[in-house]
């Protein structure tokens, strides 16, 4: 009897931790779920607030500024003997000279982004530009020298045109725009009939067409954007920076852009300036 009872005990006691061991082990399991369940929720959540933020930060730095104003109307442009193209409307407190390279894409992505802002300051009289081309990038063009080529077609219309309003600015929009600007590396560039059909499409005279259908300022742009490139190397020097392009140089020195901001700032710097002159 007494046998019988400890093999009862050792049996009853055996099912007893048995019964009591799988309720611990399952809500330690249920807990751990739930655990990795929270832990993976908030990572998810955290993962996709950082590209939200990312994105808006991305979308701030590439919004088009003064999207939906076109290109400049009422400025007239003027062709210096050194090839430097200025752009204004009247007597504007900011004057600007901007370096860049008619194959450049980020050329191309400067324009996008800042060209219907520029035109409108143009436009307002509140800015002057002054444009000086460069064509170290020749070597990536198709035909081997479109940089100086553009840069001459730019000439032309500025020589011939300039005093017309918008008409220079409008081809200097073409220029860039994604449907004309050759590929770096590419397998075709425009011809100098070409560039010259593109400045009639946006009004260019028939003595700018002809001068660059001739290539007749091609030489002389080609001296002017060597000049052009020593000097934007001294304006980079004096800020530290390189001397690629596009480039943006005030009082002789490269800038260094680092908002979107940057033209909305100086703008209302000058403004602020030149409202203190007319009042001493």
């Amino acid at each position: 009897m007494a046998q019988s009872g400890k093999k009862s005990s050792a049996k009853s006691g055996g099912a007893g931790k048995a019964r009591a061991g799988k309720p611990i082990s399952a809500s330690k399991k249920a807990s751990g779920d739930k655990t990795a369940v929270i832990i993976g929720t908030i990572a998810v959540v955290v993962i996709v607030g950082i590209i939200a933020v990312g994105l808006v930060i991305n979308a701030n730095k590439t919004a088009i500024q003064n999207s939906g104003y076109g290109v400049a109307a009422a400025s007239t442009a003027g062709l210096s003997d050194k090839g430097t193209i200025a752009v204004s409307n009247g007597d504007a407190p900011l004057t600007l000279d901007i370096y860049e390279d008619a194959i450049c894409p980020a050329c191309a992505q400067f324009e996008t982004q800042y060209g219907e802002q520029i035109a409108e300051a143009i436009d307002n009289g509140e800015l002057t530009v002054r444009f000086h081309m460069v064509d170290f990038l020749n070597a990536t063009s198709f035909s081997g020298d479109y940089s100086s080529r553009a840069y001459a077609a730019l000439a032309a219309v500025a020589k011939h045109d300039g005093g017309e309003p918008g008409t220079f600015m409008k081809f200097h929009a073409a220029i860039f725009a994604a449907e004309n600007q050759p590929r770096e590396n590419g397998t075709a560039d425009l011809t100098n009939a070409e560039l010259a059909q593109l400045a009639a499409s946006v009004g260019a005279s028939q003595a700018a067409q002809d001068d660059i259908a001739a290539g007749s300022l091609v030489g002389d742009m080609k001296m002017n954007a060597s000049q052009n490139m020593m000097d934007l190397r001294d304006a980079a020097a004096k800020a530290g920076t390189s001397a690629g392009t596009p480039a943006v140089v005030k009082d002789g020195v490269r800038l260094e852009l680092k908002s979107v901001d940057w033209l909305a700032e100086l703008l209302e710097e000058a403004a602020a300036d030149s409202d203190a002159t007319d009042s001493e």
